[in-house]
């Protein structure tokens, strides 16, 4: 009889310790799995064929922040659309711009080039950076409960305004939510927000030049 009550009682301390080496594998792998690979965002952004949202752009000098708000559109093969509260409506096209003042009735073509200010906010732009900047740096941060990467990149022809920028990818959806540009002495010049970013179809007559 008392050797069976050893025998029990090893076999209890066995299936404990088994109980609690599992857990420690199972809590293990569960962290694995919080942190992402990198590549997994990256790979889903390069892969957007079109996108719609709609922006905010604070531009900060030493003296005052100008606000730009509006409505983008990318449709891969179409180029870019702009809307600026219903009143001009841009598009971007291999290498002109096609403007047309809705409020003044009138409608004019610019060089590709003369816009500085909001081909910055382009998305695709900075997926495209993705697969040709070497100096491309991933980080991870908490915001609000919500979790980040963080994927800096270094802008090709950038100014002394616009040095760097930081895009802020929610984990979850794989979608940006934050775009910040910095200077070369790395203060924040540009905040770029995107809300309602939808990855959905878009009709090509969007883009069409009237």
């Amino acid at each position: 009889m008392k050797f069976l009550f050893l025998e029990a009682k090893v076999r209890k301390k066995v299936l404990i310790l088994s109980i609690a080496l599992l857990t420690f594998i199972s809590i293990l792998s569960s962290c694995k799995r919080v942190q992402r690979d990198p590549n997994d965002i990256t790979n889903f952004l390069k892969d957007l064929k079109n996108y719609s949202t709609d922006f905010t752009m604070d531009i900060k000098n030493d003296k005052q922040v100008v606000v730009h708000e509006g409505k983008q559109y990318y449709k891969k093969g179409q180029g870019y659309r702009v809307e600026l509260n219903k009143d001009r409506v841009f598009l971007y096209k291999s290498d002109k711009i096609y403007v047309n003042d809705v409020k003044n009735n009138f409608k004019y073509t610019l060089d590709k080039d003369f816009d500085n200010i909001y081909r910055i906010t382009f998305v695709e732009q900075y997926i495209n950076m993705l697969s040709t900047n070497e100096g491309v740096k991933y980080d991870y941060k908490t915001i609000e409960g919500k979790n980040y990467q963080l994927i800096e990149l270094i802008i090709p022809g950038g100014t002394r305004e616009t040095d760097k920028a930081v895009m802020y990818v929610n984990t979850k959806t794989y979608l940006p939510e934050w775009i910040i540009v910095y200077d070369e002495n790395n203060r924040e010049r540009i905040k770029i927000t995107y809300k309602n970013f939808q990855c959905e179809e878009i009709d090509s007559k969007l883009f069409n030049i009237d």
